[in-house]
Formats: C-alpha cells, sequence, structure tokens
C-alpha cells in the first residue's frame, strides 16, 4: 500500500510539472512543436547535452543570442530521473524568445517556445548543461527518496566556507571538494545543487537549500574561473 501511494504522489508530480512547463499566460505567442524525440535513457546518465541537440534541430533560435539556462529535474532512490524541465532565452526571428524541454522519464520530449521580451544578462546554457552532464552521478546517494537538482543564479557577492559541508568543482568527471570559495564579481554566476527529497531531519528545516548539510554545491569550470579566491580541499574525489 506505502508502495502504491508513493507512486501516485510521483504521477501526481510529473503531471503537476508537465502542466507548468506547458502553461503559458495569456497574450503571448507560444509554439509547441509536433516532433517529439525519444532520448536515450540511462541510469545516473540523464541526456543533458542531448536536450541541446535535439533543440537545436527542432527550433530555429540564435545559438549566439542564447542565455540563462533554467534545469530542474528529479531523481528517485534508485538514481534514475522522472523528469527533466530544461529552458532558456534566444532570439528567434529577431525577437526574443524563451525556449522550453520536458523530459519524461521514457525520454519522451516535448518542446515549446514563448515570445517573451526579455534579454538576461546570463551566460550561454551551453556551458551549464555540460557541467552538469559531467557530475559523477553514480556516485551520489540518492537517500529514500530521491534527489532533485536545480541550477541558481547569483547576482550578489558571496562566500562559502566551511559551514557548507559538501561543496565541489567539477573538473573532468570528478567532483573535487572544495574548502572555500568567493565571489566579488558583477557578471552573474551560476550554482548547481542537488538536494534530498528526504523530510528533514529535526523540527527545524534549513532556511536555504544549500544550508542543507546533505545537499551537494557544485561550481562549474565557469565560476570557478569568476571567483576572487579558491581553496581546495587538500583530499581529492567525492
Amino acid at each position: 500500500m506505502r508502495d502504491r501511494w508513493l507512486i501516485l504522489g510521483i504521477a501526481i508530480v510529473v503531471i503537476f510539472v508537465f502542466w507548468r512547463a506547458t502553461y503559458v499566460p495569456p497574450g503571448y505567442e507560444t509554439i509547441h512543436y509536433e516532433t517529439v524525440p525519444v532520448l536515450q535513457v540511462e541510469r545516473y546518465n540523464p541526456p543533458f547535452t542531448e536536450i541541446w541537440e535535439a533543440m537545436e534541430e527542432q527550433i530555429p533560435f540564435d545559438n549566439r543570442t542564447a542565455r540563462s539556462p533554467l534545469l530542474v529535474m528529479d531523481f528517485d532512490a534508485n538514481g534514475s530521473f522522472t523528469y527533466i524541465q530544461f529552458s532558456f532565452f534566444a532570439d528567434m526571428r529577431g525577437e526574443s524568445w524563451v525556449h522550453s524541454a520536458f523530459v519524461l522519464q521514457n525520454g519522451s520530449t516535448y518542446f515549446s517556445s514563448q515570445r517573451l521580451d526579455y534579454h538576461p544578462p546570463h551566460a550561454h546554457p551551453l556551458g551549464a548543461l555540460v557541467a552538469v552532464d559531467d557530475i559523477p552521478f553514480d556516485g551520489i546517494s540518492y537517500g529514500k527518496r530521491g534527489m532533485s537538482l536545480k541550477v541558481f543564479y547569483h547576482e550578489q557577492n558571496r562566500t562559502y566556507d566551511d559551514t557548507y559541508k559538501n561543496i565541489y568543482a567539477i573538473e573532468n568527471g570528478t567532483l573535487r571538494p572544495l574548502k572555500f570559495i568567493s565571489f566579488a564579481t558583477t557578471e552573474v554566476w551560476n550554482t548547481i545543487e542537488i538536494y534530498p527529497r528526504d523530510p528533514p531531519e529535526g523540527d527545524r528545516p534549513p532556511a536555504a537549500i544549500d544550508e542543507n548539510p546533505r545537499a551537494l554545491v557544485i561550481f562549474a569550470p565557469r565560476e570557478i574561473r569568476l571567483a576572487e579566491r579558491v581553496v581546495y580541499e587538500t583530499t581529492a574525489g567525492v
């Protein structure tokens, strides 16, 4: 019975996220692409760069103007993703659009584009996708109810030190532990954060995702270059 309720709960979440991914406020021109590619799905190996390649084939956006990746996904307790939601801004037909992909657990991928007059001052989305694709997902603990992954944007100076238990740089397919990293830049920088879906221990949940001692905060190579100061732990590996 408990497994049946868990499966029902996952189904409700997927339906809700799919609705959110396809919902468009009135007054905005939207294109839903009829072609539905099916990406290859493997455990511990979500099809991140394959999503980008499929969008390049299906959507005539201007790659030079692509900015601001939004990436949200969930894993189950076995390390298989349950859905992926990815979007970014890029010009099309000389106007600004936001282009979205929603990937189901079986690899079926739905694309849409929505006209939106906004040009965020963010980096090209492919850098974040490549960094996420480089994460060794087979070495992560998924807990009892799985994990969630999100890419966050930061526009303010910030320091991560030993009060954060799990901060890493992604390098050549490995997570290299960091002891300290600080940012003092006018550029927008990202963090890749993986956090448990299990209920928090104790009465007081963390105020923010990256304050959860079980969460992983990961910095891509671009962010390591942008950082004002980086100190690595003396040991390598996760």
